[in-house]
């Protein structure tokens, strides 16, 4: 969503939702262009002096894919496996052909379209009204016309003085270039901006098939879904506030017909038609335009729904870009919504401000940082004096930074957690898919810089020593024994780094360390519309979160839940299973690393498999008297096949496992496997050192 012109009567349309409580039916609609402006005041973020707090984010026990509700439609998340990143070629309203042409030659020029900035897209303003009037100062009448539609073919019909050859013309030259093309309608009845006339253009509420197929036909990759002339009420554009049931359901049926419209154009009856493009749907905005509602069970309903439905959700109002504090408000929000963002399913916290004056470089970059961080999707507008689409080398060079966005486009696809707070600072981190972490340092003030504090075990492993390369910020000078470490962040801004652990590091706890933390350091279990959030297998198989929770038994054929977070019995022994969600570390794969595990007990019991063939090594536990013993150690495939050198107890199956397209083998039982390893009696144990195995996924140890 563009930044809205304001103005005194604009912002005093805004009320809040409390307001309208029991109002089922109303017109909220702006006088200018677009929607309502928020005054300056809700963009601030009221903060307080926080204490040293180290916070780790329980998950509940349950399975990890949510299950589709019945008032929607679920899309195919496999195409927008992680967030995009979009450049939109001018304001909504000065966009042309000629200017989105430029953008794209200036993203391959520069070299942003290599590094991922490769979509180029249209906003608001791109068809002709509903009056069928055109965009030109004269609001020329367009021939051939009937509501702001095509007589003949029912299609919207492309501004004559914008794309005067229309928008395949767009999309050919775009492919052309090697990028995609991105577009824009509404979710509603109408389009946002009337350009000072009776309506807007026309929205996609009763015509998803149609738009959607007509989009598909002129190359579009992309589709921004605005939800301006919300259906239960008489406006002909703008925007509505969406706090009652009866707009949440209208909000809910439109994503639900635009999902199955997606649906049916990749799935269109003639291969030459099928296209898969991806959604991102604008509607929890409306729902949340003060960024202050989102917590409310009106707003979860909505987002609930959506999520099956879209690929990316636009989940709060426009930030303005004219203050940090905006950046700080928006990155508090997106913590609260990271249950609706893995992969496949992206936040859009609001476009990025790289071309506007009244920021910092160090604010504009600290706040792309944080977006690369909660995986969300990205949106840069690229905007002159003369709006010729040209993209400037200030703003070229700010964006182009290859490590930052790597953190963001990681095939993981986690929204980071904020793991710490100190004094006028927060601590994020993420996992990477190679098993590295991205940490992100904020500091919440716009006017001082502030030292921060912090350690490895509150990242979210428990090495002992490990690496930090710089991404954006200071360099990190020293790292203590005890994986302790500070930097001075500038105001406004973030501090960002890579944390790299030795391949045998010696980790302290095994399940959980200090504060939470533990030797986890691979992905094996994913969601099976998020089915790439890891890998285990050669070809990318996973072991199915749904599939485990659902289909799983033990050797005797009893039904067995394995679900995030549960005691799994198994043999006598209690082992936990992993307590995570999509995407994050499960389990610990053998590289030679040495774990602390300071237990007595007859033996060491560990649930795992391999995911290539037999594979193990030699074990070696460590005891407290500097003694240790080795043992034969591994496990056989979990394609249940018998082991020679690495026997072990069948522990129990699950049927069917995803590949990297979703669900796969649902007829077929993958086993986990129990071992254990002696422990010399009268010794205490005090550390394992694993073999390297990297084909073993280990998911519960336990000492008995």
């Amino acid at each position: 969503m563009p930044f809205p012109q304001r103005t005194a009567a604009l912002s005093a349309l805004i009320t809040t939702p409390a307001a309208h409580a029991g109002t089922p039916t109303r017109q909220r609609r702006t006088t200018g262009p677009r929607r309502a402006g928020r005054m300056a005041a809700v963009l601030l973020v009221v903060t307080t002096t926080l204490s040293v707090v180290v916070t780790t984010t329980a998950q509940p026990s349950v399975a990890l894919s949510r299950i589709v509700p019945s008032d929607t439609v679920n899309v195919d998340h496999s195409y927008a496996k992680t967030p995009k990143m979009i450049l939109r070629s001018e304001s909504w309203s000065k966009t042309t052909a000629a200017s989105m042409k430029k953008t794209a030659d200036d993203a391959v020029s520069t070299g942003l379209a290599d590094l991922g900035w490769n979509t180029v897209s249209f906003d608001d303003t791109w068809a002709v009204r509903s009056d069928c009037t055109d965009w030109d100062t004269s609001a020329t009448v367009v021939p051939n016309c009937t509501n702001g539609r095509d007589t003949t073919t029912g299609n919207l019909i492309p501004s004559p003085t914008k794309y005067p050859n229309g928008l395949k013309d767009v999309g050919d030259y775009l492919h052309g270039k090697g990028l995609f093309f991105g577009v824009y309608t509404s979710g509603g009845k109408y389009m946002c901006d009337s350009g000072g006339r009776s309506a807007a253009a026309p929205g996609s509420y009763d015509n998803f098939d149609k738009d959607f197929k007509y989009f598909a036909s002129v190359g579009a990759d992309y589709i921004k879904l605005d939800y301006c002339g919300e259906p239960n009420t008489t406006n002909k554009c703008c925007f509505t506030v969406l706090d009652t049931d009866l707009e949440i359901n209208a909000a809910i049926e439109s994503a639900r017909r635009a999902a199955a419209a997606i649906n049916a154009v990749k799935a269109d009856a003639d291969p030459a038609k099928r296209r898969s493009m991806m959604l991102n749907i604008s509607a929890p905005a409306y729902a949340n335009w003060k960024n202050d509602t989102y917590n409310t069970p009106l707003y979860q309903r909505l987002m609930n729904s959506l999520a099956p439905a879209g690929h990316a959700y636009r989940v709060g109002g426009d930030v303005g870009g004219t203050s940090w504090a905006g950046t700080v408000g928006l990155v508090d929000m997106a913590e609260q919504l990271r249950p609706y963002s893995k992969q496949g399913h992206t936040l859009d916290l609001d476009r990025l401000y790289f071309d506007d004056s009244s920021l910092t470089a160090d604010n504009k970059l600290g706040g792309y940082a944080m977006w690369a961080m909660q995986n969300s999707h990205m949106v840069a507008m690229i905007r002159n004096s003369n709006n010729s689409g040209a993209i400037s080398s200030t703003q070229a060079a700010l964006m182009k930074k290859a490590d930052l966005i790597a953190v963001g486009q990681d095939a993981l696809a986690v929204a980071a957690r904020r793991v710490a707070q100190g004094t006028g600072y927060d601590v994020f981190a993420k996992p990477l898919s190679n098993g590295d972490y991205a940490v992100a340092i904020m500091n919440r003030s716009a006017t001082a810089p502030v030292t921060a504090a912090t350690r490895g075990s509150v990242i979210g492993t428990s090495a002992k020593a490990f690496s930090l390369t710089t991404i954006l910020g200071p360099d990190v000078t020293s790292i203590d024994a005890n994986g302790n470490f500070s930097v001075t962040v500038p105001a406004g801004t973030v501090a960002m780094y890579r944390l790299k652990v030795g391949a045998t590091a010696t980790y302290t706890g095994w399940n959980f360390g200090t504060d939470g933390s533990n030797a986890r350091n691979a992905t094996a279990i994913t969601d099976g519309d998020a089915p790439t959030a890891g890998t285990w297998d050669a070809s990318g198989r996973t072991l199915s979160s749904d599939r485990l929770a659902g289909n799983a038994q033990l050797p005797n054929g009893t039904a067995l839940s394995v679900k995030a977070g549960q005691t799994v019995s198994i043999g006598g022994v209690d082992y936990t299973w992993p307590n995570t969600t999509s995407g994050n570390f499960d389990s610990v794969k053998p590289v030679g690393q040495t774990i602390d595990y300071q237990y007595t007990g007859s033996k060491v019991n560990f649930l795992g498999a391999s995911g290539i063939g037999e594979a193990g090594g030699t074990i070696r536990l460590n005891y407290s008297d500097g003694t240790s013993s080795t043992s034969t150690w591994g496990f056989p495939s979990w394609s249940c096949a018998s082991a020679t050198t690495y026997p072990a107890t069948v522990a129990f199956k699950v049927f069917g496992r995803n590949d990297t397209s979703g669900p796969a083998d649902a007829g077929t039982g993958y086993c986990l496997y129990t071992r254990s390893v002696p422990i010399t009696s009268g010794k205490s144990l005090a550390s394992i050192t694993l073999p390297t195995a990297p084909n073993v996924r280990i998911f519960a140890v336990k000492a008995s």
